[in-house]
Formats: C-alpha cells, structure tokens, sequence
C-alpha cells in the first residue's frame, strides 16, 4: 500500500533558514546536535527545522539518523541566504515548493482557493483528512504557523488578519518554464527592435552585442576589445561579409 507523503513542517521559515544557513557554514555533512551548539538552537528545535528544509527539498539524510547535508538546491539556497539575497531566496523557495511532489496537496488547495481569504487552519485541516491522522490541537496551531510562514515568504501566500490569501492560480508551468517563457519573450521582443542593418553576437544567459554592417563602425568596435576575444572571430566574420557585399554591391545579411 503506497502511503501520501504530504509536508507537514514542524518549523517555520525562521528554523528552517537557521538550519540551512548553519549547514552550509559547516561545508560538510553534520549530526543536528552539532549544528544545533554551532547555531546556538535547541537539538530539538534545529532537528525540525532540518527536517522541514528536507521536507522542502533543501536538506537530505546522509546515511546516518541525524546526519544531515545539503542538497544542490539546498547550497544554492544557502550561499544566497549567506550574502543576503533575500529576494533570490524567496523566488528559490518558491520554485522548490511548486516542484516538490511532497508539496503538491498544499499547492492545490492555494490554486483552488486563489484570491480568497482562508483561516489557515483550513490548509491543516486538510492535510490532517488527507494523511489519515487525528492531530492535536496544539500541533494543529503549530502547523498553522509554520505553513503560513513559509508559504509567506515564498511569496505564495500574503496574510491579512490572520487569513492567507493565496497568490497562484490554477497554471500548470513550472516556474522554471515560466521564467525561460518571459525571457524567450523579452529577447524576441529586443530582437524586433533591433533594425536589420545591424548584426548581432550573444552569449546565452551572458550578453548580447549589436554593431553596425558598416566597416568604420566594426573597426572601431575591434578596436575596443583584446585580441584574444571569444568575438574577434565573429567580428572578422562580418568584416568580410560587409566587405563582399560592398564589392558585389548588394545587401549585408
């Protein structure tokens, strides 16, 4: 029989972060109960907290009870909440949420209930029926906490009296598909812009250049870089493309 794996966090973001951050000061696998005196954390507190970044995607087991590393997605995470990226770690947090399986009963009750204003204890509630458990009060209140914390910070949720109101809708793109979507979009819509008697050199994800089909001007731009350049080939390219095309007296393409 196949049990549900459902995320029911006994941290919120503030542990869950702590966690994280102490661990990737660490550089290698470590027991709670060490990070927790690194950390200045209670055991018990750093052990949730390191179990909810698992139940996240950010933590994982390393072959010992207790024994916890960071996953790939939990150092990138860990060296953005490092420098203070704040803004960085909340777009993560939320990427590794929509995509974790473990997450996907709470995802669909915040697209079901888009734009309305929910007692978060509904979300518990919910889990609880689902899961097959009978929860305590206390646990329940707790859970309510740390979901609404950390859905907060992912930027999934914002509270309004007490309430959550969820910001996604019912879309089925990852986000990572959405995000490489908008930038398809935007290098399209620049590439329009862009008139034809100019050529153009990129570097995914790096820059991309435009210069004139005119010789004075691509001489002058040769000028400006170091011999060695990944685009000085590309620049002599169409050097000679502008150069035949003047002596044939038709058009640079």
């Amino acid at each position: 029989m196949n049990i549900q794996k459902i995320a029911a966090p006994m941290a919120g973001i503030d542990g869950i972060n702590q966690a994280v951050r102490a661990l990737f000061a660490y550089k290698k696998p470590a027991f709670y109960k060490d990070l927790a005196t690194a950390a200045n954390m209670s055991p018990a507190y750093m052990s949730a907290s390191l179990s909810s970044a698992r139940d996240i995607g950010l933590t994982k087991l390393s072959g010992k009870r207790g024994l916890y590393e960071l996953t790939p997605m939990g150092e990138q995470y860990g060296r953005l909440l490092t420098f203070g990226k704040e803004a960085d770690c909340r777009k993560l947090l939320k990427k590794a949420i929509l995509e974790n399986p473990h997450w996907s009963e709470i995802v669909a009750f915040l697209r079901v209930s888009k734009g309305q204003m929910r007692d978060p204890m509904d979300l518990v509630l919910t889990v609880e029926e689902k899961l097959g458990k009978k929860w305590s009060p206390s646990l329940r209140n707790k859970l309510c906490k740390n979901y609404s914390s950390i859905l907060r910070y992912a930027n999934l949720v914002r509270l309004e009296k007490g309430k959550i109101i969820s910001q996604i809708g019912i879309e089925t793109e990852s986000v990572e598909t959405k995000e490489r979507r908008e930038e398809l979009k935007t290098h399209q819509e620049i590439s329009l812009q862009i008139p034809k008697e100019f050529a153009e050199f990129q570097v995914p994800d790096s820059f991309i250049l435009y210069v004139r089909k005119d010789l004075d001007a691509i001489t002058f731009f040769e000028q400006q870089i170091k011999k060695e350049s990944i685009i000085t080939p590309w620049i002599q390219f169409i050097k000679n493309k502008v150069k035949k095309a003047q002596n044939s007296g038709a058009e640079v393409v």
